[in-house]
């Protein structure tokens, strides 16, 4: 006696009725391999994602540590940090450092990097707003004349393969 299942319902049969049968063993491999195809697709999708290398330059000096951000909405670019979809900070070396993001996701987004100086995680501004640590975005987008650079000018499109990056740092 053998069993299959069509529809969450178990047929019972004997193995010379499946002989007799053979549209529905057909039907059985068919609904077999359209329920695996559905499962391997999701598991590629699954390891989509990639990393994302950023190169900074331009670190005027050997203090503090090096803050890099990454967004995938304009809330909060550049400067918080706790609203960027990932954040690390790095050590630099000879006036160049790197941050590498990894398990990233297909998708749009913007990076931010700052010299934290005195590590305490922020960047520090004078009294109108303009850093008073380096700076950087990606694309290396200056800031507009009277604030910090647009998001939609920062992004960069990430298919999920490998990318790096580069930005250079800015007071």
């Amino acid at each position: 006696m053998m069993s299959y299942h069509v529809r969450d319902r178990v047929f019972r049969s004997s193995a010379t009725t499946l002989k007799r049968k053979p549209f529905h063993v057909c039907i059985l491999a068919v609904t077999a391999l359209g329920l695996a195809a559905p499962a391997a697709a999701d598991s590629e999708t699954a390891n989509a994602n990639g990393t994302l290398t950023v190169e900074i330059s331009n670190i005027q000096n050997g203090k503090g540590q090096i803050g890099c951000s990454l967004f995938a909405k304009k809330d909060g670019f550049p400067s918080k940090s706790e609203k960027a979809s990932a954040t690390l900070f790095v050590k630099q070396k000879a006036g160049k450092a790197t941050c590498v993001f990894k398990d990233v996701k297909p998708g749009k987004y913007a990076v931010s990097v700052m010299h934290d100086a005195d590590k305490d995680g922020e960047l520090k501004t004078n009294i109108v707003g303009r850093p008073k640590e380096w700076w950087g975005v990606s694309n290396n987008v200056p800031p507009e004349r009277f604030g910090p650079p647009k998001y939609d000018a920062a992004t960069f499109a990430y298919t999920g393969d490998p990318k790096t990056i580069k930005v250079k740092l800015r007071l």
